[in-house]
């Protein structure tokens, strides 16, 4: 098979949009998708110091390579919550060769001590749920405290239409109504969320990583394993394989249809002092749950 643009052998074939590429014209291909998806979705100005969220996965990594040869102010920030074993030297690495920052945060501390399979364990909770509450809360947080305007997270459009698919079979409209590729600034502690990577699926940043030589960790979470979005993904891709383009007519029609009408109104926690629905949110309710069960069990 033939490259599209040049001729020469192509190495990935991208049937929804009936062409092939080149390792070179692949490569341009994956960062004007990116574009794409930052102008259509008002994700980020030139001007905007962004945090790239890296859990050391293909999606993150790539991401983040690709907004810094995008020549976005960019940093990447890996939250180290005793999960995951990313490859930490050579990231390291690659932020000294694209001139970006490689930071680490030790949530230690704000964890009380305890790993989140630990946590999960105690409150007697979905490790995912207690994963998802303590990234979204301190990657905002640690945002907000360093001066960047948005966090950029790895979500590929594999995640979003499962994501989507799980949500419509169940109905849970709260959340598709929320299910938004750019998540405005509404309060002076709550940072721009984007996701670049919607209009990109996982072939195709894997393929992305493995062409630049990105240091990337194939390993999958453990606590993965019967997640229902994996069998979401496979229902989705065997329609793909038949029809192809589905995944991206679905995400673009569901961005149409589930468009928020108003901006959820936010308060400040009683506790913390950051954004959230409720009088304390849902982090701090978290480890006021934990300290008391420390505390009954140190009785």
């Amino acid at each position: 098979m033939k490259c599209r643009k040049c001729s020469r052998t192509a190495v990935i074939h991208l049937p929804q949009h009936n062409v092939a590429y080149c390792e070179e014209h692949f490569n341009d291909y994956f960062l004007n998708r990116i574009q794409k998806a930052i102008r259509k979705y008002s994700m980020i100005e030139k001007n905007e110091r962004v945090l790239v969220a890296v859990s050391g996965g293909k999606d993150s990594v790539s991401l983040w390579h690709a907004l810094v040869k995008l020549n976005y102010k960019c940093d990447a920030l890996f939250l180290n919550t005793g999960m995951g074993k990313p490859k930490l030297e050579e990231m390291d690495q690659l932020a000294k060769e694209v001139g970006s920052n490689f930071i680490i945060y030790d949530a230690h501390e704000d964890l009380l001590g305890l790993d989140i399979p630990r946590i999960a364990k105690i409150l007697r909770r979905p490790t995912c749920s207690v994963c998802g509450n303590v990234r979204r809360y301190l990657m905002n947080r640690f945002a907000v405290e360093n001066g960047y305007d948005v966090l950029a997270t790895g979500h590929n459009l594999d995640d979003e239409v499962s994501f989507l698919l799980g949500n419509l079979l169940n109905w849970q409209t709260g959340y598709l109504t929320r299910q938004s590729p750019t998540l405005p600034k509404t309060h002076e502690k709550f940072v721009k969320k984007v996701k670049p990577l919607v209009l990109l699926t996982e072939k195709e940043t894997y393929a992305y990583a493995l062409i630049n030589d990105l240091p990337f960790s194939e390993e999958s979470c453990p606590f993965s394993k019967n997640a229902s979005s994996l069998l979401y993904k496979k229902v989705l891709n065997e329609v793909e394989l038949a029809q192809p383009g589905t995944k991206l007519r679905f995400y673009a029609g569901a961005q149409e249809f589930f468009k928020e009408k108003e901006p959820v109104p936010l308060r400040e926690c009683t506790v913390c002092g950051y954004p959230t629905t409720e009088e304390v949110c849902s982090f701090c309710k978290m480890r006021e749950r934990l300290k008391n069960a420390l505390g009954e069990q140190a009785i």
